[in-house]
C-alpha cells in the first residue's frame, strides 16, 4: 500500500506539538508495517524532532514560503495539490491521508476537486475547531472522504452531531504512547532547574499555554493548596499565547517562590519532566484525545483533570486519577490535596495508569487499527483487491 499525506511540519526553532507527535508516530509505525508512506512538507521544515530513529516516510520538500504566515497559507493550497498530482503520476498512490487541521483539509479539497486527483480520502479528526470557518472546511472534506478516523468517541460524537458525518463512516482509533515514556527516578539536574526545595510535592502540567488548555486555573489551585499549608511546587511546561500573562500573574505574588515555568519542552526530554511529578494536573476544557495524559500515565503518574470531552476515555475515574466537573475549583483543590496526602493512593493509581496505557494506548496497536481502516477503504475501491503491497516507483 502506498499512501500520501501533506503535513504542516515543524519550522526551525519550534517544538513538536501533540498533532505533530501523532503524525510522526503513526506514520513511522505504518512504515514499519510495510506501508510505503510519502509525506509532503514545506521546504525548510521537518516532520520529526528525533530524526533518524528507525524507518519512516519518504519526505518530499515543497517550496512554500514559511514567513510571513499569510504568504504561507496563501501559497500552500496551490503548491501542495500540484505536488500531490505530480508525485501521484510518478508513484501511483492508493490513498490520500488527510490531517484534519485547516491547511491539510484545504490541500485535500483542492487536490480532489480543482486538480482532480482521483484518490480515496481518509480524514484523521481531532476535535471541532473554535474557528467556525475551519469547521465548514473540515465538514466539506469529511463528507467527501471515504472514511474518518476519530481519536476518541467524544470526537466521533462531535463529527456526527456538529458536522453531520454518518456514524458508520467513522472509526475510533486512540492515540498511542511511545514506550520511552516509563517510570524513572527524578533527574537531579531538572529538580535544580525548576527550583525544587526538599519537602515540596511537585504538581506538573505539560501542554500548550493557551485558553483551551486553561493553565491559568492552576495558579488558583496552587494558591489554594499553599493557603492550607501544603508545600507544593507547580511546574508549568509549555509555550503559547498565555505565557506572558502567566509570568505577570506570578511575578511579585506569593506564587513566585512556588511556581516554575519551563517554556517548551523538547520531545526527547518530556519523559524526564513527567517523572518529576507527584501528580499530573490537566485542567483542559476540550481535548480530542489528550495525549499528554496518556504519556504521564505511561510514566506511572496519577492524574487530576477536568471531566469533559475525551478525557474520561483516557483517565479511568477514581482508578488512574480523579476527574472533576469542569470549572469546579474547590473540587479540583480538594482532590489534589487528597492525592498529595496519600502516598499509597498515588502509587496504586500510578500502577493502574501504566497498565491502562499498555492495554489501550500504544502506537503498535494504533497503527494496526489505522492500517485496517485503510485496507477496508481500498477493498471497496474499483479494481482493487483486499491485499495490498507497496509497488516500486516507475
Amino acid at each position: 500500500m502506498r499512501i500520501c499525506c501533506s503535513l504542516t511540519g515543524i519550522p526551525a526553532g519550534f517544538q513538536m506539538t501533540g498533532a505533530a507527535t501523532y503524525d510522526r508516530s503513526i506514520l513511522a509505525h505504518l512504515s514499519s508495517l510495510g506501508v510505503d508512506v510519502h509525506a509532503l512538507l514545506p521546504e525548510g521544515s521537518t516532520w520529526n524532532e528525533l530524526d533518524g530513529n528507525g524507518r519512516g516516510p519518504t519526505i518530499h520538500q515543497v517550496k512554500i514560503p514559511l514567513r510571513p504566515p499569510l504568504a504561507f497559507h496563501a501559497a500552500r493550497p496551490l503548491a501542495i495539490p500540484w505536488a500531490v498530482r505530480r508525485l501521484h503520476h510518478r508513484y501511483g498512490f492508493d490513498l490520500l491521508r488527510v490531517h484534519s487541521f485547516f491547511s491539510s483539509c484545504l490541500d485535500a479539497w483542492w487536490a480532489a476537486s480543482a486538480f482532480r486527483v482521483s484518490l480515496p480520502l481518509v480524514v484523521h479528526f481531532h476535535h471541532l475547531d473554535h474557528n467556525s470557518w475551519r469547521n465548514v472546511l473540515v465538514r466539506r472534506v469529511m463528507h467527501q472522504s471515504a472514511a474518518v478516523i476519530a481519536f476518541s468517541h467524544a470526537a466521533k460524537k462531535q463529527a456526527v452531531e456538529h458536522l453531520g458525518v454518518k456514524a458508520s463512516k467513522i472509526r475510533v482509533v486512540y492515540h498511542g504512547v511511545d514506550r520511552a515514556f516509563r517510570p524513572a527516578t527524578p533527574s537531579p539536574v531538572l529538580l535544580k532547574q525548576i527550583g525544587w526545595r526538599p519537602g515540596e510535592r511537585i504538581l506538573l502540567y505539560l501542554g500548550g499555554l493557551e485558553p483551551r488548555k486553561n493553565p491559568l486555573f492552576l495558579l488558583d489551585v496552587a494558591a489554594g493548596l499553599l493557603s492550607v499549608g501544603r508545600r507544593v511546587r507547580l511546574v508549568l511546561c509549555g509555550a503559547g499565547p498565555l505565557l506572558e500573562t502567566l509570568r505577570e500573574k506570578i511575578s511579585g505574588s506569593e506564587l513566585e517562590r512556588s511556581v516554575s515555568i519551563t517554556g517548551a519542552v523538547p520531545e526527547a526530554q518530556k519523559a524526564d519532566y513527567y517523572n518529576l511529578a507527584d501528580v499530573f494536573l490537566f485542567p483542559s476544557e476540550l481535548e480530542g484525545f489528550g495525549l499528554v495524559l496518556a504519556e504521564a500515565m505511561s510514566c506511572g503518574k496519577p492524574v487530576v483533570a477536568f471531566d469533559n470531552s475525551s478525557i474520561s476515555e483516557v483517565v479511568a475515574k477514581d482508578d488512574t486519577g480523579f476527574l472533576i466537573p469542569t470549572g469546579d475549583k474547590t473540587g479540583f483543590i480538594r482532590k489534589t490535596m487528597e492525592m498529595l496526602d496519600n502516598e499509597l493512593l498515588r502509587a496504586r493509581m500510578g500502577i493502574h495508569a501504566q497498565a491502562r496505557v499498555d492495554q489501550l494506548f500504544r502506537w503498535e496497536g494504533a497503527a494496526l487499527q489505522t492500517l485496517d481502516v485503510y485496507q477496508q477503504v481500498l477493498s471497496h475501491q474499483p479494481s482493487r483487491n483486499i491485499l495490498y503491497h507497496a509497488r516500486p516507483a516507475s
